[in-house]
Formats: C-alpha cells, sequence, structure tokens
C-alpha cells in the first residue's frame, strides 16, 4: 500500500533584520497529500509530525497535531532537519526522514511515497482510503494555520536534490532579489561573489572537491556552518559564514583548479 505527499517549504526575507550580520528570513514547512491523480488530499492516516530543528533553536523539537501539519519559523541559516511522522495506527512505526531547509528558492516542493506493510488494521486502511477533503475546506485549515498557500509553485524535483558524482558540495546560493546578506557590500568582500563561487564548485572534478573539502576543515571555525554527512556524501558549507579570507582561499583554489 502506497501514499504520496509533499513536504512544501516558503520563505522570504525579513527586510531591517539582521542577526550576526546575516539577513533573517521567516520561513513555513507544511504538508500536502497527493492522490493518483495529482490532485491535493488530506492526510487522516497521520496522527501527528514532529520536526527536530538546528539545536540553535529554542525547543528544537516541535509537535504539530492539525494538517497540513504547517511550522512557521524564523533564522538567518540553512539546514537539514528530521521530520518524523506517527500514525493514527499506533502499531506502524514512526516514519524520519531528512528536510533540506534551502533559501534558494522562495518555494519548493518535495515529494515522498510511503509504503505501508499489507497486515494493517481494518480501522488504518479505511484512513489511507478516506475521500479527499474539498480545496475549499483546505484553504481554511491552512488559513487558520498562518496563512494561505499561494497556488502558483516553484516545484524542485526530487532529481534537483541528488548528488550528480561521488561528492557534493553545498554552497549557499541566496537569491539576488532579495536583499540578503550575500549580496550586501558593506558585509562582504566585493571581490569575492559567492554565487560564482558555489557555481566554480560544481565545475570541479572529484579529486578537487576532496581536497577543496580539506581546504574548508584546515581553516574551519566555530563561527562557521559546516556540515558533513558522510553516509549520503555530501558536504554543506554556508558560504555566508566563512569569512573573507577563507573565501579568497576557495577562489584562488577554484581558479587554478579550473584553469590548468
Amino acid at each position: 500500500m502506497h501514499s504520496t505527499y509533499q513536504i512544501i517549504t516558503e520563505q522570504h526575507v525579513v527586510k531591517g533584520q539582521k542577526q550576526h550580520g546575516f539577513s533573517m528570513r521567516k520561513w513555513k514547512i507544511y504538508l500536502m497529500g497527493i492522490d493518483a491523480n495529482g490532485e491535493e488530499e488530506p492526510l487522516p492516516y497521520v496522527d501527528h509530525v514532529e520536526y527536530l530543528l538546528h539545536h540553535t533553536f529554542e525547543q528544537p523539537l516541535r509537535k504539530v497535531t492539525e494538517y497540513p501539519f504547517a511550522l512557521q519559523e524564523k533564522g538567518w541559516g540553512e539546514f537539514d532537519m528530521k521530520v518524523v511522522l506517527y500514525f493514527a495506527d499506533k502499531t506502524s512505526e514512526p516514519y524520519v526522514l531528512e528536510h533540506d531547509l534551502n533559501f534558494q528558492l522562495n518555494q519548493y516542493e518535495v515529494p515522498h511515497t510511503l509504503t505501508f506493510k499489507p497486515d494493517l488494521t481494518p480501522s488504518f486502511m479505511k484512513l489511507l482510503h478516506q475521500s479527499a477533503e474539498t480545496i475549499s475546506s483546505r484553504e481554511n485549515r491552512l488559513s487558520n494555520s498562518g496563512g494561505e498557500r499561494d497556488t502558483k509553485t516553484n516545484k524542485r524535483g526530487r532529481e534537483d536534490m541528488l548528488m550528480p558524482t561521488t561528492k557534493r558540495i553545498k554552497g549557499d546560493r541566496s537569491s539576488d532579489d532579495d536583499n540578503s546578506i550575500a549580496g550586501s557590500e558593506d558585509d562582504w568582500n566585493n571581490e569575492i561573489d559567492i554565487h560564482v563561487l558555489a557555481e566554480k564548485f560544481q565545475q570541479l572534478q572529484a579529486d578537487d572537491l576532496l581536497d577543496l573539502v580539506q581546504l574548508v576543515k584546515a581553516n574551519q571555525t566555530s563561527e562557521m556552518y559546516i556540515r558533513e554527512d558522510g553516509e549520503a556524501g555530501e558536504f554543506h558549507i554556508d558560504l555566508r559564514t566563512l569569512g573573507s579570507d577563507l573565501l579568497q582561499q576557495l577562489w584562488q583554489f577554484c581558479a587554478r583548479r579550473l584553469d590548468s
């Protein structure tokens, strides 16, 4: 038995608010069921959802009990969070997944498919087959949870999140039109364009990426957001936190390797 849903993320810059020199952003995450025709449907079989945020948040473990299980927060950094789905049938184990909160798009959707064992209880099977609620009912619930969702979405397919090689360097690439810290000349050395630098990372060969990782590790400080996921083969960097000296080194490193 299969069921499909999406995790939808919306975010925008809060003008005039910064923390540690970085632009603050409001973001919201919620779930949406998808039926066989690609239409929206509720998730009556989900009892509640827990979000495990970055440890710097006050009360990083958040529990949401009503569909669409929306969570709203404010912060300046990207991070990976755990999302845990608890089901109405208590005999079904909670489903844990990793969600990539990033600021590349103002809104993006990530599809997921749940596969249930065939020995489900009749009551749980009934919930899985429950007919979709109306759009008006859905909008009322969403409005009560903190606002309406724009029906025009910027979809980012799952394939865009997968690593094309054995090692992926994930750099911050905030948009140019959001007044983010990435475009602020008074906080950054204007000789380094982190958008271009992130693109250069993607042009490097696998061996070059390994050397780049070692360079970052050798210069890492506690103020930098750097996270290595060995199991997934990913190395996450928020370029805005690296400082001008390391950015200069990375720029020169890319120039040498790409020009050779």
